[in-house]
């Protein structure tokens, strides 16, 4: 009976156990991990560039403008010469060519390039009078500016050391023809870089607008105003045009009345079979009153060049060579 009464206790205790196993409320389930931030990478400018940087605008044809644009071939020589110049003083870090092949030039087509020179001042001389030698050295500061632009100096090395081959290898008398190629090669770097910069400036407005920004940042700097522009060619001391006017140009030699005119004493012969009208055979015939179609449509007479003024000239000084 004892026994009995302990084996149910026993069952009673196992039968409450197992009741309140059952009346345990399972424990809850770990919490959602929060959604992955997927790292948004801002956008940088190229070649390690400034940010906020100005570009210049572009021409009907978009290139970007640049005081290179629409040179003639004297002033396109001489600007390959400042950007062979400005290679041979800022590519020594790759190496001594640029510096060397920079005084070869200077040996080897050192007339030339004076002439160059010389043509280019009396282009200015012409265009600005003078404020010539002022307007020249706002240029020649742009070109020189424009060819040191720091993030382009890796790609513009060697490209100018390319060019600087090639004009060695040409005959002097040849470089005039060649300058405009050359300047575009010299030229293609910074093209490049420009438009690299603006799809920089367009993909930053992009990631801006997505995702925001606790900075401000210049979407769109002002562009760069346009650079000022070289002078055309001017006609070269003591030239004068062969002729006056196109009438002059068109008129019979002296001498020979075939084609000319009728003079104002040229008498007036009645046309055949004509009725109703009688033109009496010795009616003169009045000159016509001047017009202006009349006025003189030749070359212009060119602009007298300013005196010389004793003003100091620019003049090519070879670079001393360093070791590599």
């Amino acid at each position: 009976m004892f026994v009995s009464r302990r084996l149910a206790g026993r069952i009673s205790l196992v039968s409450l156990a197992v009741l309140a196993a059952c009346s345990t409320p399972p424990p809850p389930p770990p919490p959602t991990p929060p959604p992955v931030v997927v790292p948004t990478v801002r956008p940088v400018p190229p070649d390690n560039a400034a940010e906020g940087m100005a570009i210049p605008t572009k021409d009907e044809e978009g290139k970007y403008l640049t005081a290179n644009r629409g040179v003639t071939s004297n002033t396109a020589l001489w600007h390959v010469r400042m950007a062979l110049n400005v290679a041979a003083l800022n590519c020594d870090k790759y190496g001594a060519t640029a510096r060397n092949q920079y005084n070869q030039i200077l040996s080897v087509h050192g007339p030339i390039l004076k002439t160059a020179n010389s043509a280019v001042e009396r282009n200015y001389k012409v265009a600005y009078g003078n404020a010539a030698i002022g307007s020249r050295e706002r240029l020649n500061t742009v070109v020189y500016n424009f060819f040191a632009l720091p993030p382009v100096i890796k790609h513009f090395c060697p490209v100018a050391v390319t060019v600087g081959a090639k004009l060695l290898s040409t005959p002097s008398s040849q470089l005039l023809l060649m300058a405009p190629q050359w300047l575009a090669e010299l030229e293609k770097p910074f093209q490049e870089f420009y438009a690299a910069y603006e799809d920089y400036l367009r993909r930053l407005a992009e990631w801006q607008s997505r995702f925001g920004a606790t900075v401000t940042v210049i979407v769109s700097p002002t562009p760069l105003p346009p650079p000022p522009k070289p002078p055309g060619e001017a006609p070269p001391p003591g030239w004068q045009p062969s002729y006056s006017s196109a009438l002059e140009a068109t008129a019979p030699p002296p001498g020979d009345t075939a084609g000319a005119a009728p003079s104002s004493s040229a008498t007036v012969q009645p046309l055949p079979g004509a009725t109703g009208m009688s033109v009496p055979s010795t009616a003169t015939v009045q000159p016509l009153p001047p017009s202006a179609s009349d006025a003189p449509v030749g070359p212009p007479a060119p602009s007298s060049p300013t005196p010389d003024d004793g003003a100091p000239r620019l003049e090519v000084q070879p670079i001393p060579p360093q070791g590599d």
